[in-house]
Formats: C-alpha cells, sequence, structure tokens
C-alpha cells in the first residue's frame, strides 16, 4: 500500500496549502502585491490537494476491483 496508504503526494501538497494559509493571515497587511498573490496561490494549492485526493481515490479503485486473471480463465 505505501506510505499512508499512497497518499503522500495529497499530504504533501495538503500540508503546503495549510502552511501557505497560515502564512496569509501574517501578509495580508504587508503589502498589496503579497494579497494578491496569496489570494491566487492559496485555493490553487487547495485545488491541487483535492485533485490528488480524487485521482488517488480513483487508481486505488481501478486496481482494488480489476478483474482477477484467474477468473477469466
Amino acid at each position: 500500500m505505501g506510505y499512508a496508504r499512497n497518499h503522500l503526494a495529497t499530504l504533501a501538497t495538503g500540508a503546503f496549502a495549510l502552511f501557505l494559509t497560515g502564512l496569509w493571515s501574517y501578509f495580508m497587511d504587508f503589502a498589496p502585491l503579497t494579497n494578491l498573490i496569496f489570494m491566487m496561490a492559496v485555493p490553487i494549492t487547495w485545488f491541487m490537494t483535492l485533485i490528488c485526493w480524487i485521482s488517488q481515490k480513483s487508481t486505488d479503485y481501478t486496481h482494488n476491483h480489476a478483474p482477477n486473471e484467474k477468473q477469466l480463465e
């Protein structure tokens, strides 16, 4: 199954998204440009986390429910 049931990419992307979300509150009033950068980066990283999770669930489903070759004979 692998580390974290093959969701290591999801966990890494989610940790990065959580880190960016936490930093956003500190840099919100720093400069308008940083607020714009975080407004673009934070939703994108959460979307990437969602896509990683969905793709891993899909891969797990297709590999666990594939017909065995012994059943085809």
